[in-house]
């Protein structure tokens, strides 16, 4: 990863001070292909309410512009209605999704949709919430 890349994700982590010492440590996902690379960042990373940070970034690590971001996540195998939530694009330069609900511990697939002015690029992973 480019060092600008590293320089960016840790300004991510910095973005969740907010966060006490004594929660949990974020679950980072970080997805990557030639034509993008998503950093995200899910807090506090556990099953009850969680934010999420996306920080959207070209294949070479540059910030991506973009005019909206979407949020979609499912728990393929369980009950468990999908969500699909719009990101609010914070002061900090990066996207925002708060207040999503994890219901339940499991695997849970990620799909990012980033609308740039040309071209809307979709990248998807996995990511475990973890029982306790």
């Amino acid at each position: 990863m480019p060092r600008a890349a590293h320089a960016s994700a840790f300004a991510a982590l910095l973005a969740l001070r907010s966060v006490p010492l004594w929660a949990a440590t974020p679950l980072a996902v970080h997805i990557h292909s030639d034509k993008a690379m998503f950093q995200v960042l899910i807090s506090p990373g556990t099953v009850g309410v969680d934010s999420f940070v996306l920080q959207l970034m070209t294949g070479e690590g540059t910030p991506l512009t973009t005019k909206e971001a979407t949020l979609a996540l499912t728990l393929p195998g369980e009950s468990v209605e999908p969500q699909q939530r719009k990101a609010v694009l914070g002061a900090d330069g990066y996207w925002h999704v708060d207040d999503v609900k994890l219901p339940r511990p499991g695997r849970w697939h990620m799909r990012i949709d980033a609308v740039t002015l040309f071209k809307t690029i979709t990248l998807e992973d996995d990511f475990d919430v973890p029982a306790h």
